[in-house]
């Protein structure tokens, strides 16, 4: 059964139950686009919750598809994530009828424990977020193509360390622009390196991701728990398969992650070109740190916004607008997702294996990145 939200009010609250704090959000609706909101939700003290609401985007006047510019998030203050989820069943609805993605997700719209769902099997983020307040602005004629009806999932991660109960939601605003105006395709990368650290070691986990065709950065982030000293990112250089020995990116507050924005032209990388990604972690408990997603665990998450994809606008607008599911889902794999992996041995700018904690950190010197 869908996870059941305490709202009520003091007229209806027994005189020995606590008093919720209030926690929830508002965005103003975009003025053209669509608008998520989650149902407010109640976290007891001293708990840690991850509460997932599956929704439902309905098209407006018969829309098949929309072409998302901008997106704004706006998450309860000590959220320490809100994921929005994306997978296969998210399509069915417009190529099977009403109810086909709640069938195949084997849930109905409303609120479930996120390990009821087992969200990271069956879908992977299209929009993650780990600042309360987040904005992702596409350059002047660039949008990221997203199909309609559409079904996701909003994961919501909270840790209420206090001794009173918290209400909290999650809203997510994603403003359109017209197809008129569309002329490139963007895309979403959202990559997770192997997470695996020994207890009493210091470890660098890391990876890899290459893009096969010439590609104009828009943003990049990464996303790690409590144990992280520092999360990087490397340019990769595909002509001499070399990775660069100064990160361009630095962050040092795991639970503040910066977002860095390009101009257009400033982060250009040639086919072949990719991120070197890395998560140097101290893992000084009792016991071995993997990626089992809670905040009890870790994590190594490399996030981007990229354009252009390999299709132009009228074969993007052709597949959406079609009757064919398995095109779609095809041209959503490459659009949304995890990046290609370089295979091959290449030499990188931090130690490989293990070492002891008391090794010293490979963050150190390294200077904190400034989101813009």
């Amino acid at each position: 059964m869908p996870a059941e939200s305490d709202v009520r009010d003091a007229s209806t609250r027994a005189p020995d139950e606590p008093t919720v704090r209030d926690l929830t959000v508002s965005l103003e609706p975009p003025g053209n686009g669509y608008q998520i909101i989650t149902p407010p939700y109640v976290v007891p003290p001293g708990t840690e919750v991850d509460i997932c609401t599956v929704v439902r985007v309905a098209p407006k006047a018969g829309e098949r598809f929309t072409w998302a510019h901008r997106l704004e998030s706006l998450v309860s203050e000590g959220t320490h994530h809100m994921n929005v989820f994306i997978g296969q069943f998210s399509f069915l609805d417009g190529y099977l009828g009403d109810g086909a993605s709640e069938g195949a997700l084997d849930k109905s719209l409303g609120q479930y424990p996120c390990d009821e769902i087992d969200v990271m099997e069956s879908a992977f983020p299209v929009f993650p977020s780990q600042q309360q307040n987040q904005h992702i602005v596409m350059p002047e004629g660039v949008a990221i193509p997203m199909p309609l009806p559409l079904v996701l999932i909003a994961g919501h991660h909270y840790i209420n360390p206090t001794t009173e109960p918290v209400r909290i939601n999650a809203a997510l605003n994603m403003e359109d622009i017209a197809s008129s105006e569309v002329k490139e395709v963007a895309g979403l990368v959202f990559d997770v390196a192997p997470t695996n650290i020994p207890s009493g070691t210091r470890k660098v986990e890391q990876a890899t991701c290459i893009f096969e065709q010439d590609t104009e950065m828009v943003l990049v982030s990464t996303h790690n728990h409590a144990w992280t000293e520092c999360a990087t990112l490397n340019h990769f250089d595909g002509e001499t398969q070399t990775v660069a020995v100064d990160p361009f990116y630095v962050n040092r507050n795991w639970d503040q992650p910066p977002i860095l924005n390009f101009d257009v032209g400033e982060f250009t990388m040639k086919a072949g070109d990719g991120v070197h990604f890395a998560c140097h972690y101290n893992n000084y408990t009792d016991r071995t740190l993997i990626n089992d997603g809670t905040a009890d665990g870790e994590m190594c998450v490399f996030a981007a916004v990229s354009y252009p994809l390999p299709f132009t606008v009228p074969e993007v607008e052709s597949v959406l607008s079609g009757d064919e599911l398995a095109e779609l889902l095809n041209f959503m794999d490459v659009a949304l997702g995890p990046c290609d992996r370089l295979e091959l041995d290449t030499p990188s700018p931090w130690p490989t294996g293990t070492r002891a904690t008391s090794d010293s950190s490979t963050c150190t010197g390294l200077s904190q990145t400034v989101g813009n």
